[in-house]
């Protein structure tokens, strides 16, 4: 990738891929900073001047943006899928690319007309048709905006305005994505920092910080809750998964202790103080992302995947095939199957609460799951009323399907992502191993292949299923 940009570089200077190569290699930070220093800036105005004047990031930028630091600082942003999404200093159109790449609908914004120019040409050649602005004038309602290494070269006059603009571009609930590095004068003497304010003049503009640094245009009222149903005691693995869980600011949570899980999970629902309800099962371990991935979808109903235990190691993502005495549910190991397949070697070493890249295709529709890894916004709950959970007695699963039908008779689909895979401990721990090393059509009679109505009277032993289970009466 990095080869291919010099190789795009060489084309918009009209020089030898040779030459281009050799400029970047031999660029250094210290180009930047004698330039600084030769007539240093001292307004606001003059230090947007250098910026807009400056070529020299065109060879700053290309080795910085393939490089493992400032993929470290993106990575995060490739949970999110379908999000309008405006990133500022967006500099030679590498991270736009890659997240218009992921399904995302993006806006460029820098100053440097040299730099536009040339993310133009790299945009024009994917056939993207990503909007190209210098300022924040007239934008609205976007999911996020991002900033890599953006807020120290502003200069402190310029900085409370810039961020009430920020605040305004954002729609309710979006956020400010920002990675800065202020300080390090020593190499960057372009840098400002904005340390010992940054944080007040973001609250100024109407965003509230979050864990994990981001700013939100929200209040807390429009947050998440957690919902525990515990059955004994709270076992340590949930616990820790809930410490290390990435959460809103301003998430609640809400724990019900030992009765029946129907009526736990109706309890929690009555407590809701939130627009979306995540409910953890208190037998399962959960990656520190699990949250943001499944929030990121935007969907009213959506699961992680979790596999049965104890028995045989089926995610729990089901099909409807039909009603006669009871309503029976297969599960969608085929889909799940088929997906992780496409990542053996990244699963060889992998915990089993661990998060794998998706996009919006690899969604799972299904018709049922599980409650234990499941988010749920509270416009879904409305519609479908109190009772939400109702579980007949001696029968498996029942409260989780009873939920899913009500879900579908109120008009919403309901969707697993594959790629969000949590340790389900009863007896034993099962993860996507046990699944991986138990998915084989070959050896196990499991039925892999879609069920149609024209083939349930080869159904001969309902009871079989039960056994899976996947019936819920």
């Amino acid at each position: 990738m990095l080869d291919q940009a010099i190789k795009e570089l060489a084309r918009f200077l009209g020089i030898t891929f040779e030459e281009a190569k050799q400029r970047v290699e031999s660029y250094n930070v210290g180009i930047a900073a004698d330039r600084w220093l030769d007539t240093p800036p001292d307004t606001r105005e003059e230090v947007e001047s250098f910026y807009k004047e400056s070529d020299h990031y065109l060879y700053e930028l290309i080795p910085w943006n393939y490089g493992d630091e400032f993929n470290k600082r993106v990575s995060p942003l490739f949970f999110y899928h379908n999000k309008k999404i405006l990133e500022l200093g967006a500099g030679i159109g590498s991270l736009a690319i890659a997240l218009e790449y992921a399904g995302n609908h993006v806006t460029y914004c820098d100053i440097s007309d040299t730099l536009s120019a040339f993310a133009q040409q790299r945009f024009q050649d994917r056939g993207f048709q990503i909007p190209q602005v210098k300022d924040l004038t007239g934008l609205r309602d976007y999911d996020m905006v991002v900033a890599i290494d953006f807020f120290e070269h502003i200069h402190p006059d310029a900085l409370p305005k810039l961020l009430k603009e920020v605040s305004a571009v954002l729609k309710d609930d979006g956020f400010l994505y920002h990675r800065s590095t202020f300080g390090q004068q020593d190499t960057f003497p372009m840098h400002f920092d904005h340390s010992k304010y940054f944080n007040k003049l973001a609250k100024d503009a109407g965003l509230t910080l979050r864990e994990g640094g981001d700013w939100v245009k929200s209040g807390e009222s429009n947050g998440v809750q957690i919902g525990i149903p515990v059955v004994g005691d709270l076992k340590d693995t949930i616990f820790y998964s809930f410490l290390g869980l990435k959460k809103p600011l301003g998430t609640k949570l809400t724990k019900i202790k030992d009765i029946d899980i129907g009526l736990a999970r109706n309890e929690i629902v009555r407590s809701m103080e939130r627009d979306w309800l995540f409910f953890m099962d208190s037998d399962q371990t959960f990656h520190p992302d699990t949250l943001t991935r499944l929030m990121s979808w935007d969907l009213p109903v959506v699961s992680g995947v979790y596999f049965k235990s104890p028995g045989e190691p089926i995610p729990h993502v089901y099909k409807y095939v039909y009603q006669k005495e009871g309503h029976l549910y297969i599960s969608k190991a085929k889909e799940v199957a088929q997906y992780l397949a496409r990542y053996k070697d990244e699963l060889k070493d992998a915990i089993p609460a661990t998060i794998l890249p998706a996009r919006r295709e690899d969604l799972i529709e299904c018709d049922g799951v599980g409650g234990g890894c499941l988010l749920i916004h509270r416009r879904v709950l409305e519609a479908i009323g109190d009772p939400w959970f109702v579980c007949k007695e001696g029968l498996h699963m029942g409260e989780d399907f009873d939920f899913c039908r009500k879900v579908q008779s109120a008009g919403f689909k309901i969707y697993a992502d594959p790629g969000v895979l949590c340790g389900h401990e009863q007896r034993d721990l099962i993860s996507h191993k046990h699944f991986m090393n138990w998915a084989d059509p070959e050896h196990f009679e499991y039925p892999w292949e879609d069920i149609n109505h024209s083939e349930i009277n080869t159904l001969s032993n309902i009871k079989q299923e039960v056994n899976h289970g996947t019936v819920s009466r």
